[in-house]
């Protein structure tokens, strides 16, 4: 059924952004960077065709809410609101390749300092490049064994050189880390350097990197704690206290206070949950 939606979609949403797709070159470079494999053209009309069905579908509901439940609701909200909803299904589609590129970012470099070592053991014995990346094809080690498996591929298959299979991975790659270790094994190998030594060195750099990035992660996390701690027990707190304070004085009515209450306890408390929540998975390695 999506297949034929997407094609559907194509056929007749694609035709008309022809002419307009160059305007769209960054979404294209992040559409190969998170892997999504769908032309910018297909992408752009999916995008284009759920859009509409959500501005439709909003419209129709705001009509039924505002005959069935709220009359007195303002017409002019109900074209603002669908339109808002079909605005917000073309960001959705437009920011969603930068988010699956930077998860596969993280995946990546979680993954390199093994890959650089096990690349390190097989240089040792005189295992040449193209047969070390072969080799990583058919190991198990994530988003690293697939960027592998395509260099493998476009030498294999498409008969191209190592040092070109090297650069069309470093276009599509979207770990500015994993892209300079790439260029480094080109420099080594066009240069006739030593590639062992580059891998060792590399590797162990890259494993020092690791225990960095996971050293400032811990600091980092004793600072969202404090903040947690500030945002969402001391202040609460806090704030109930002096609302108990004004309803003694008689200053506020009881039901206004329940109802600051319940938004308190409610809502503004679970949002600032959800991001503290959001800031570790953030920052959080791989």
């Amino acid at each position: 059924m999506a297949g034929r939606i997407d094609r559907l979609a194509y056929q007749y949403i694609g035709a008309l952004l022809e002419e307009h797709l160059d305007r769209f070159a960054d979404l294209k470079i992040q559409l190969e960077k998170a892997n999504i494999r769908k032309s910018l053209r297909m992408y752009l009309s999916i995008a284009i065709f759920w859009s509409g069905i959500a501005f439709i579908a909003a419209l129709i509901a705001l009509i039924l809410i505002k005959i069935l439940v709220m009359p007195s609701l303002p017409a002019v909200f109900i074209p603002l609101f669908a339109i808002i909803a079909g605005l917000s299904v073309i960001i959705y589609y437009l920011v969603y390749p930068s988010y699956i590129a930077s998860e596969r970012k993280r995946k990546i470099e979680s993954q390199l300092p093994a890959a650089a070592s096990y690349m390190a053991a097989m240089a040792s014995a005189g295992v040449t490049p193209d047969k070390i990346f072969l080799s990583i094809a058919k190991q198990d080690m994530g988003l690293i064994t697939e960027e592998a498996a395509k260099i493998a591929r476009d030498i294999e298959l498409f008969n191209e050189d190592i040092v070109r299979a090297l650069e069309n991975a470093i276009k599509r790659s979207p770990s500015h880390k994993f892209a300079t270790f790439l260029e480094g094994i080109i420099g080594v190998f066009t240069s006739g350097g030593d590639l062992q030594l580059y891998l060792e060195t590399m590797s162990a750099n890259l494993m020092q990197d690791k225990i960095n990035e996971q050293r400032s992660f811990i600091e980092s996390l004793g600072l969202i704690a404090e903040l947690f701690l500030v945002m969402c027990v001391v202040a609460p707190v806090f704030f109930v206290v002096m609302l108990s304070m004004v309803s003694m004085q008689g200053a506020m009515a009881p039901g206004t206070i329940l109802l600051i209450t319940a938004v308190m306890t409610f809502v503004v408390v679970p949002m600032l949950q959800g991001m503290i929540i959001i800031m570790v998975d953030g920052i959080q390695p791989e």
